[in-house]
């Protein structure tokens, strides 16, 4: 069984995902996993002065099932590249997730909307 959330694999009898509370299938599709990001439409989160920073963020949400990603350095969302020289980082959340992502950043870093480095993104700035 397999939670599709997560992706998590479980022994049979158990049938629901212990850390996100969903209930498990019995194979993993793009039909059934929160990853699929065929129809995702990424919108703009948060502008972090780090892409280190921005890579943690995106690795707290991605634990939690939030779909996201990094835009760090040159023009390409989805590059997995750190670059030292970058002024900063953008989170790129599923539309889907935007609320709960709002959510989670706020339980982690309260009400601030500028707890590490960087601000809130202008909706023009893309």
């Amino acid at each position: 069984m397999f939670c599709p959330v997560c992706e998590s694999e479980y022994e049979p009898g158990i049938t629901r995902c212990p850390d996100d509370n969903s209930e498990l299938v019995a194979r993993l599709t793009s039909a059934n996993t929160a990853h699929d990001s065929s129809e995702a439409k990424w919108v703009p989160l948060h502008n972090l002065g780090s892409p280190v920073e921005a890579e943690m963020v995106n690795d707290i949400f991605t634990k939690n099932g939030i779909r996201s990603v990094v835009q760090s350095g040159g023009a390409d969302a989805f590059s997995p590249l750190l670059s030292s020289t970058s002024p900063g980082s953008i989170i790129l959340v599923d539309e889907r997730d935007f609320d709960r992502a709002k959510e989670l950043y706020a339980a982690f870093f309260g009400g601030d909307t500028t707890p590490l480095t960087g601000g809130e993104v202008d909706e023009n700035e893309e």
